[in-house]
């Protein structure tokens, strides 16, 4: 399968590439802006020592002077229109410029000594980017002249034609040092950086397609930076998904099997029932004595049937919300363990309304009842059938509050509390059972519904004095709208120990 690819102009190379362009362009820029202010001083200053050399030349004795013919063509050659020296306070003119009364004036001025930051940069480019002609008087001092200054005059069409041709060979020397520099950056962050990511990208894309293929997981390259680290952590994360997704196929089969060997052994085991109640009106002493064991057995396997199949079958996430009084519920679950040979006590005020699934919430509370009764008969012994008791063998009791938007209902027993071992496994399934043929199932079940809820279910006490299991449920506030109320039936009272109400 060919890998997703990102929008145009979006992929990591070409914003390396924008990226690199743009900072080439600003690495131009700093070299350039300095490096044209710095020629414009050096090219003043180049021209103040010589107008003052050969200035100095002409003033000397008639030995050391020079052709004055030849002093016009050096100032000509340097393009300087005319030089002043001040020499010990006074102002000597050695050449004056020709001055056009109709050609250009003197527009600009320059002290160099005095010359601010902000014009010795900006200054430059008035003059690379100036046009016509127009005559630049210079002041400085040279070298060579401590306690004077040379005052120069010169064109600005001299300055702007060597900015010129100094700008352009130091563009495009800046540009061909930029650029290879750019050229080897981007090759090595490109090699580095984005391919691997890309490479990760694609075997995320490819993987999540198809992630039961074992050939779609990663092979880490034995980096040691960050990205080998990434490719790693991804590389084990796609095997435990790999492995995860396998076990839920070979679950999803296996339990799809005994959901159907569980049915037909339900209804098999039923019509066992039914004959098992005919045994039990038998005259035969035997059979009298043996019948309550058979019942008991053929009670916990059609328990075990049901329970494997309401929990194939729930679907916690799709609730049915609607606002009730709680305490109805209770009562109803009160009537659903009349039969088991318990007491069962309510603290709960009668007004309290709730919002919640009416039918997946009775399933908890009767679950987490049952559980007791079952826990209570483990700890009253082997004889302690509910089939004809005469008496109680536990009391439960089922409190019920809300504080601000949290509703609270614990559930609590004064049997043993739990084993060691339905203490480490509670909550999964299969497993916390503490009577014997037993499930696991219904705290399990129960614990999930509340999750569905958005609510947590936890063991709040569990000793010598019985257990105790809180429920939190969050509210909405008051002046909320509940959700559709629930259209499912409320329950059936079951007619054996362990019976739940239909799903």
């Amino acid at each position: 399968m060919t890998p997703a690819q990102p929008p145009r102009g979006q992929s990591l190379s070409t914003k390396l590439l924008f990226c690199t362009v743009f900072f080439v362009l600003v690495a131009e820029v700093v070299v350039l802006i300095p490096s044209i202010a710095q020629y414009r001083t050096d090219w003043f200053a180049e021209r103040i020592e010589g107008a003052y050399l050969v200035g100095l030349a002409l003033d000397g004795s008639q030995q050391e002077m020079i052709d004055e013919d030849v002093a016009m063509k050096l100032f000509d050659t340097a393009g300087i229109l005319g030089v002043t020296v001040e020499k010990e306070g006074v102002k000597v003119l050695i050449l004056a410029p020709d001055i056009n009364p109709h050609g250009p004036s003197i527009l600009h001025r320059v002290d160099m000594e005095n010359e601010s930051f902000a014009e010795r940069y900006i200054n430059p480019w008035g003059a690379l980017f100036s046009t016509g002609d127009s005559f630049i008087r210079v002041i400085g001092m040279p070298r060579h002249m401590p306690l004077g200054k040379a005052d120069i005059i010169v064109s600005q069409r001299d300055l702007r034609t060597d900015l010129r041709i100094y700008a352009r060979n130091i563009a495009l020397l800046s540009l061909v040092i930029s650029t290879l520099t750019a050229a080897l950056v981007y090759w090595a962050l490109n090699r580095i950086i984005v391919k691997p990511v890309q490479s990760l990208t694609a075997n995320i894309t490819v993987f999540e397609h198809d992630p039961e293929r074992v050939e779609h997981i990663l092979t880490p390259s034995g980096r040691l930076d960050e990205i080998g680290i990434a490719e790693t952590s991804l590389a084990d994360m796609e095997k435990r998904i790999h492995a995860l997704l396998g076990e839920r196929r070979r679950l999803a089969a296996l339990g799809a099997g005994i959901s159907k060997i569980s049915h037909d052994l339900r209804n098999i085991l039923a019509s066992a029932q039914l004959m098992s109640d005919r045994l039990a009106r038998s005259d035969d002493p035997q059979v009298k004595k043996l019948s309550p064991r058979l019942i008991s057995a053929l009670d916990r396997a059609i328990t075990l049937s049901r329970d494997t199949l309401l929990y194939g079958k729930m679907e916690p996430a799709a609730l049915r919300k609607g606002k009730f009084q709680l305490r109805t519920l209770i009562e109803e679950v009160k009537d659903a363990t009349a039969a088991m040979g318990v007491t069962f006590e309510i603290d709960c005020p009668d007004d309290l309304s709730i919002v919640a699934d009416r039918t997946q919430l009775y399933r908890s509370l009767f679950n987490l009842a049952a559980n007791a009764v079952d826990a209570m008969q483990s700890a009253a012994g082997e004889d302690a059938n509910t089939n004809g008791i005469e008496h109680d063998i536990g009391e439960i009791t089922v409190t019920a509050h809300l504080n601000g938007r949290e509703l609270t209902i614990d559930v609590a027993d004064n049997g043993t509390g739990l084993s060691e071992h339905a203490l480490a496994v509670l909550f999964e399934p299969f497993k916390g059972s503490q009577k014997a043929g037993g499930s696991g199932l219904g705290l399990a079940i129960a614990s999930e519904i509340v999750n569905a809820h958005g609510g947590d279910l936890s063991l709040l006490k569990s000793d010598a004095q019985g257990a105790t299991f809180r429920i939190t449920l969050p509210q909405p506030a008051e002046d909320a709208a509940p959700q559709s109320p629930s259209t499912l039936p409320v329950s059936q009272t079951p007619s054996r120990l362990g019976s739940a109400p239909p799903s």
